[in-house]
């Protein structure tokens, strides 16, 4: 039988994912670099920075996604500990 998963683990997971999601747009990244580097530019400020923006918007570019995965992290682990107590 398998186990529930907590909301913790549930965010802990999907910051896993995150990061193979970023890893992928790293090699994305060196690929356009190697054989288009006239593409990377605009491959960054609109593809990718959609991308990071709705994840975890490290890059920090201006607007991002209404609610984040940041976001839904956050809630998750926020709930987790309410239900705490």
């Amino acid at each position: 039988m398998k186990k529930e998963m907590t909301r913790v683990e549930a965010a802990r997971r999907l910051r896993e994912l995150a990061e193979e999601i970023y890893d992928t747009l790293a090699e994305m990244e060196d690929i356009l670099e190697e054989v288009a580097p006239e593409e990377l530019e605009r491959a960054e400020v609109y593809w990718m920075a959609h991308i990071d923006g709705a994840l975890l918007s490290r890059k920090g570019w201006l607007g991002g996604s209404v609610i984040s995965l940041e976001d839904t992290l956050i809630a998750l682990e926020e709930d987790e500990v309410e239900d705490v107590f």
